[in-house]
């Protein structure tokens, strides 16, 4: 996992030249090759978020879960969300699956709350359930680990796989927005005022950059600033994975 650090620390530290940005899709492969198929797909992120609550439980075993997400976050306080836009497996198998469609789900903003809001539910279900069970419960469900291994373990494996592939051949990351307890962590450091966030400055609504955003996370709003003023406000909204592909639109008033 040292690597997977390495790589985090290049990639924030080159992330404003054109050239990391063209590698993207291949860094995304080789994790997904590497630590998802070959390597089985363990240890994974949801493995470690286990291993991070019972060692917080005094569970001593997993000092390694809660090192990998101190440093994970860390390097997001430092880098922005790196990790889930270049590195995750789990995300670039999602990833790769997605077909772009037509109907663009969870585009609006009550949605975005909502599945927020899903996403916190399962995250304190996903606690309690640990502090519980005192274990590493999820490994025998985890749909990844069926998927990587190509073998499904047990009769929830027959409902979450089918559910993983075909909600993320219709909806981009489904996984990442709706249930992942590490995207919700990164979320949270984000509201960190010294936090690295991609930023908007002075946009004049041109909408460009908006196509390129597969996660929905930039925002534009009209206000109403004086009684015969509307102005358009954009910002990026805290679900940015910093996967950079809003650069392509070259708009030289997006911010890293």
């Amino acid at each position: 996992m040292y690597i997977v650090f390495l790589l985090i620390l290049i990639i924030g530290v080159l992330y404003k030249t054109k050239f990391i940005h063209h590698l993207r899709p291949l860094i995304l492969l080789a994790a997904l090759v590497y630590f998802g198929f070959i390597d089985g797909g363990c240890n994974c992120v949801l493995f470690y978020f286990q291993g991070f609550i019972l060692f917080l439980m005094g569970k001593s075993f997993f000092w390694f879960s809660f090192v990998f997400i101190v440093t994970i976050l860390v390097l997001a306080v430092i880098f922005g969300a790196i990790w889930c836009g270049w590195l995750c497996w789990l995300g670039a198998l999602q990833e790769f699956i997605y077909q772009k469609n037509k109907w663009n789900l969870f585009q609006s903003k009550k949605s975005q709350k909502i599945l927020l809001y899903i996403q916190i539910g399962a995250f304190v279900a996903l606690v309690i359930w640990i502090i519980f069970t005192q274990r590493p419960v999820l490994c025998g469900y985890d749909p990844f680990i069926s998927v990587f291994r190509l073998k499904i373990f047990n009769w929830v494996g027959y409902i979450t796989v089918p559910l993983l592939l075909l909600s993320s051949l219709f909806i981009y990351r489904p996984f990442c927005r709706i249930f992942c307890p590490i995207g919700l962590l990164m979320y949270a450091v984000k509201f960190l005022p010294f936090a690295k966030k991609l930023k908007m400055e002075n946009c004049t609504s041109c909408r460009k950059c908006h196509s390129y955003c597969k996660m929905d996370a930039i925002r534009s709003e009209k206000l109403q600033v004086s009684s015969d003023e509307l102005r358009v406000a954009t910002w990026v909204e805290k679900t940015c994975i910093m996967c950079g592909e809003c650069k392509k639109s070259e708009c030289k008033l997006l911010k890293f």
